[in-house]
């Protein structure tokens, strides 16, 4: 471990707007959750947590309003802005061919014209995902101390309209939007051989996914596949929700595990989740840059193996009509975990299980579509493995963690997931299980609903602010400490959504 720090989080601006919206909406509109059950105020929180969220008008760019707060309330110096990254899955417009953080960033264009520039697409894991750009481009250098990066969460899906009118997945949503500076302190030690093995363009035809997979089946790798970063000219919400690279992942897996595809691995949720765990073990996100330099993804996949956490990462520049695509491999380079700041992260993707939320074409229309159960599932029973290795690596313990900021997608899953990652007496689980909801987690999803990528910003920030309120809520106390909190020293960021991926970092204050 090195004694100094390398990133740090700095500042956060939101929107605060918006209308407040209660569960009484929802009634009386012939609405039923599956089984049958009638939607009411009862029936939402008991199923979902959620009692109240915030919808956003139809004429507001609220990732813009966010930036704009952060600037006015912080004190920045926009000249010092290098990266900037907008982390959103639908944002404000569906339709919109990306990248959706132009908006924002015109406001700070002028300050600094030489950011990289980016949308990221890794589901509702984005600002989690994004921060571990940040942390290996500050590790490499790619950042120097003093650099500032932006990352503005934003999703607008009322607005978007996100969902048919008739999918009882529009209830559990909330509008967001946080804006959060992050500044690179110090870098680490590059000290290994970096080489990229393998580079050429290939032809895109009727399946930009299937024959990417391909395309990567064909590389000669030394080892596994750590990663695929994508940086997705695509244009179209069906190629972002999940993500591209997560697609092009499985479609990977299926060639290159011909038997265990075939004999119908992949399509049981425990084979498929142990299968990838144990042989894949590997993260996949898309990146859409604004200058649409192909370069740009290849300096992201340098800084990953370059940071001593990753051996071979590929990345891809993709249009609609070709790719470019590399592999780029590292030897000899060693992680120093900073002692503060951002000490670590880690990305997991399983795309076997992206078809749990994506966006379909209906008509001439496009509409997300989500498998609850199997959301429901993956959220909760794919986090030990993940974190298992996040809190190894960094020497600690779940009990060594002052404060839990845990994605606000379904309240009931949060009770469940830290049952699984508890190991410990199972007649004391339920009681710890208790105490750790009531004590060292902080929750807004009964006010704001699932607010997607963007509750990972949210929650610290309203901590701060002292907006979060002691509650009950599905019968377990929330925001029970939330004065002692506000103190808290080591912080575990965790969240899943659509790829599947899961995200989570550790932060020391």
């Amino acid at each position: 471990m090195t004694e100094r720090s390398v990133l740090q989080i700095i500042a956060y601006g939101a929107w605060n707007g918006g209308s407040l919206v209660d569960n009484s909406i929802y009634e009386k509109k012939g609405l039923a959750f599956k089984g049958g059950i009638t939607v009411n105020h009862k029936s939402i929180e008991q199923r979902m947590g959620v009692r109240t969220r915030m919808v956003a008008g139809t004429d507001e760019r609220i990732g813009v309003i966010a930036l704009q707060d952060l600037l006015d309330t912080s004190g920045i110096d926009a000249g010092r802005v290098k990266l900037v990254i907008g982390a959103t899955n639908v944002g404000d417009d569906k339709y919109d061919a990306g990248p959706l953080v132009r908006f924002p960033y015109e406001l700070i264009r002028r300050h600094c014209p030489h950011a990289l520039v980016m949308d990221l697409y890794a589901g509702c894991p984005g600002f989690n995902v994004a921060v571990e750009l940040v942390f290996m481009l500050s590790l490499t250098g790619f950042l120097q101390p003093q650099d500032l990066s932006i990352v503005i969460g934003a999703e607008n899906l009322h607005r978007a309209k996100a969902f048919k009118p008739d999918d009882t997945a529009n209830i559990l949503f909330g509008d967001d939007s946080l804006a959060t500076a992050l500044e690179t302190v110090g870098t680490g030690q590059v000290n290994g051989n970096y080489s990229v093995v393998h580079r050429s363009r290939f032809s895109v035809n009727k399946n930009p996914v299937f024959e990417t997979a391909r395309e990567i089946f064909k590389l000669e790798v030394n080892g596994k596949i750590d990663g695929i970063i994508i940086d997705n000219h695509l244009g179209s919400l069906v190629y972002r929700v999940p993500a591209t690279a997560a697609r092009v992942q499985h479609a990977l897996a299926e060639l290159m595990y011909p038997e265990p595809a075939a004999e119908g691995v992949f399509r049981h949720f425990r084979d498929a989740l142990e299968f990838y765990d144990r042989q894949i073990d590997a993260f996949a996100y898309d990146i859409m840059t604004l200058d649409a330099d192909p370069q740009r993804v290849e300096q992201i996949a340098r800084a990953y193996v370059q940071s001593g956490k990753y051996n071979n990462v590929v990345s891809v520049y993709l249009t609609p009509d070709s790719g470019v695509i590399a592999l780029h491999q590292g030897v000899n380079y060693t992680f120093a975990r900073p002692s503060t700041g951002i000490l670590d992260t880690i990305t997991r993707t399983h795309g076997c299980f992206g078809n749990f939320i994506q966006a379909l074409p209906y008509g001439d229309d496009i509409f997300g579509d989500m498998d609850g159960k199997g959301v429901f599932l993956y959220a909760t029973r794919g986090a030990k493995n993940i974190l298992a290795k996040l809190f190894s690596s960094s020497g600690i313990t779940l009990e060594d963690v002052d404060l839990i900021v845990e994605h606000q997608a379904n309240f009931a899953m949060i009770p469940l997931t830290l049952d699984q990652v508890l190991d410990c007496d199972p007649a004391e689980k339920k009681k710890m299980v208790a105490d750790l909801v009531a004590n060292k987690l902080i929750t807004n999803v009964h006010q704001r609903g699932n607010c997607s990528v963007v509750c990972m910003q949210r929650l610290p920030y309203d901590l701060k602010r002292g907006a979060l309120q002691p509650d009950m809520l599905q019968g377990f106390k929330i925001n029970a400490n939330v004065d002692q909190l506000q103190k808290a020293r080591l912080i575990l960021f965790d969240s899943v959504g659509a790829g599947m991926t899961r995200s989570a970092f550790l932060q020391r204050l």
